[in-house]
């Protein structure tokens, strides 16, 4: 009934036809049509239930152009039923008994007319409702996205100017880490708004384009190519931030340190494997040595802390024809 409501012919035609038109012509089609019915069945049912298909009409008129046109086919679909139907046949005349069945037949479609009126200005009003809030929030989230940029700009600015006036090269390697840290973040948060498709969920295929796209902007190797292999997959906002970031994280470190003396490829993937996603970050470049897979280093730090946050499972596997990360998220844990 609410997807028979929301037709409005009168505003989907509004370009086309007046309101009042559209209402008019409506309620007398729909009314043409069942009373047309109803006037082929009289010879097998004579006066049986004279006015059920005029109120049928009635309500078919009114969820579809609203309360004028009900009106219109009530009046219209009544009048016909009277004049051809009731006795005396061909005459708006009335035998003392079939005017209290009228009169309750008017009554009747009074009041469910009024019925549907009512529960038509009630859903709208809601829809209307609904309409504000949505829009008040979109702007508090474009208020809050706003001030998070400018956030992480300035927190970026802070760290890099202490990093220019460092003495001290450690030091300054480390802010200048962090800074690049930052930046990544700031990145992933800005793919998490384009990739979302509503207030809870992110389209995860979307996100980690977004990611690749801006390390092949920015960071990427003239000799190295990123390739992607995307499935649809929905994941909740705190699920698809802490991909983004591991991802992130994973693919930076395959463009620095993979690839020391050649060219190669990068290839992030993600599918859904049964009730979970499965994302992969896999390289032909050198591969880790020992001491490098067996050192937990900040980065390595942050990937297992942000995939355990999302309840995920971490596998590496490096050799010399490369290093492949697969990342395992339960779907419906983390939703």
């Amino acid at each position: 009934m609410r997807r028979i409501v929301r037709l409005d012919l009168p505003r989907r035609l509004g370009r086309h036809l007046p309101r009042s038109l559209t209402e008019a012509l409506t309620g007398i089609v729909i009314a043409a049509a069942l009373v047309g019915l109803r006037l082929a069945m009289t010879p097998v049912v004579g006066d049986a239930a004279p006015f059920a298909l005029p109120l049928l009409a009635m309500v078919l008129a009114t969820l579809v152009a609203g309360w004028r046109s009900g009106l219109v086919a009530i009046l219209l679909g009544g009048g016909v039923i009277w004049y051809f139907v009731l006795e005396p046949r061909h005459s708006f005349g009335l035998p003392t008994a079939a005017s209290l069945s009228l009169v309750f037949a008017g009554v009747t479609a009074a009041l469910i007319l009024l019925a549907l009126s009512l529960y038509q200005r009630e859903v709208r009003a809601g829809e209307l409702e609904r309409a504000r809030r949505i829009n008040f929030l979109s702007h508090a989230l474009r208020e809050m996205d706003h001030r998070t940029k400018n956030n992480f700009q300035i927190v970026m600015s802070l760290l890099q100017l202490q990093a220019n006036r460092s003495g001290n090269a450690e030091a300054k390697a480390a802010l200048g880490e962090a800074v690049e840290r930052l930046k990544a973040v700031s990145g992933v948060y800005d793919s998490l708004t384009l990739s979302s498709q509503g207030l809870g969920t992110v389209r995860l295929q979307d996100q980690l384009q977004e990611i690749c796209d801006r390390v092949r902007d920015g960071l990427l190797p003239e000799a190295v190519v990123l390739e992607t292999a995307l499935e649809p997959i929905l994941v909740p906002h705190e699920t698809g931030a802490c991909i983004g970031i591991v991802v992130n994280e994973l693919v930076t470190n395959a463009c620095k340190h993979a690839f020391p003396e050649r060219g190669g490829s990068i290839r992030v993937s993600a599918r859904r494997q049964g009730q979970e996603a499965c994302i992969e970050v896999a390289d032909d470049g050198c591969g880790m040595p020992g001491s490098a897979r067996a050192r937990r280093g900040l980065g390595t730090r942050l990937v297992d802390a942000f995939v355990q946050r999302v309840r995920g499972r971490t596998e590496l596997r490096s050799s010399d024809a490369g290093t492949i990360h697969t990342i395992m998220v339960p779907l419906a844990a983390s939703g």
